[in-house]
């Protein structure tokens, strides 16, 4: 379950007032100062979303997740490359699905720019009690992943470590009332509850800062999702599918996120 999008500027506003991250370069959504693109000449300032400069407590970077092999990943193995971060729960019917067929999409546009060295996804769950690496591994090979995007789990105090240092809320929330209760799609177990969460985007530079964020719905268009999880989609996930409400962002706005901040020109994939 989704929460409604559209929140940017409160996020950004708690981010810059140092609740659990510091600020400490330009200001949100203004595209001022210089950039990591604009100083290796790269790429023009994004049109969506809000740029910023905002440092992930150290605490946090050195958090130890575990990714659908069961290998241990932190922020901070991380440095030296742009990093794309947002929530995920391998059971979500409405949004997360079109997300990660988003994030599919620039991944391969990032193969094809030869940076898939340079570039790693992260989608880390909010669901921890059911997203075990069972749920992630099946997951990611749904979706044909490469080595270079992850999926991430942790304890319930390590993810809720993880989401509020980049100030992302989530919770449990009930099915959707009158409904029979939807089922697992790897296990066909009845689900006894969902859990509501912000879709916030993230592209953290090569310093670990975070360098650019959107709070909006992805817009699949053409992006392929596989047959499995169409299967599952919930009324308001079709719906979504379709042609989501309210701020939108699609895959060329990832690829022009990812860009600017890797300061290197990111050429759609084809196909």
């Amino acid at each position: 379950m989704s929460r409604p999008a559209g929140r940017l500027g409160l996020v950004v506003a708690v981010l810059l007032g140092g609740v659990l991250l510091a600020g400490c370069g330009s200001g949100s959504g203004s595209g001022t100062g210089s950039s990591p693109a604009q100083a290796a000449g790269a790429s023009a300032t994004p049109s969506t979303g809000d740029v910023v400069d905002l440092v992930v407590a150290a605490g946090v970077r050195t958090l130890p997740l575990v990714d659908q092999n069961g290998r241990t990943v932190t922020l901070s193995s991380l440095t030296g490359r742009t990093v794309v971060v947002t929530p995920n729960l391998t059971l979500c019917q409405e949004m997360c699905p079109l997300i990660s067929a988003n994030i599919g999409a620039a991944d391969r546009a990032v193969a094809a720019s030869g940076l898939s060295a340079k570039v790693t996804f992260l989608e880390v769950t909010v669901d921890p009690e059911r997203d075990d690496q069972a749920h992630l591994l099946a997951y990611q090979h749904l979706y044909g992943a490469q080595a270079n995007w992850e999926f991430l789990r942790g304890t319930p105090a390590q993810i809720a470590a993880f989401w509020n240092a980049f100030h992302l809320s989530y919770s449990r929330a009930p099915n959707e009332p009158g409904t029979a209760a939807p089922k697992d799609w790897l296990t066909g177990a009845p689900l006894s509850y969902d859990v509501a969460h912000q879709n916030i985007l993230y592209v953290l530079g090569a310093d670990g800062h975070i360098k650019w964020l959107t709070d909006a719905a992805p817009k699949v268009g053409s992006t392929a999702l596989p047959d499995r999880l169409r299967a599952f989609l919930s009324s308001q996930g079709l719906h979504n599918l379709a042609g989501p409400d309210g701020p939108i962002w699609t895959v060329a706005d990832l690829d022009q996120a990812i860009a600017y901040v890797a300061g290197t020109p990111v050429a759609p994939a084809a196909g």
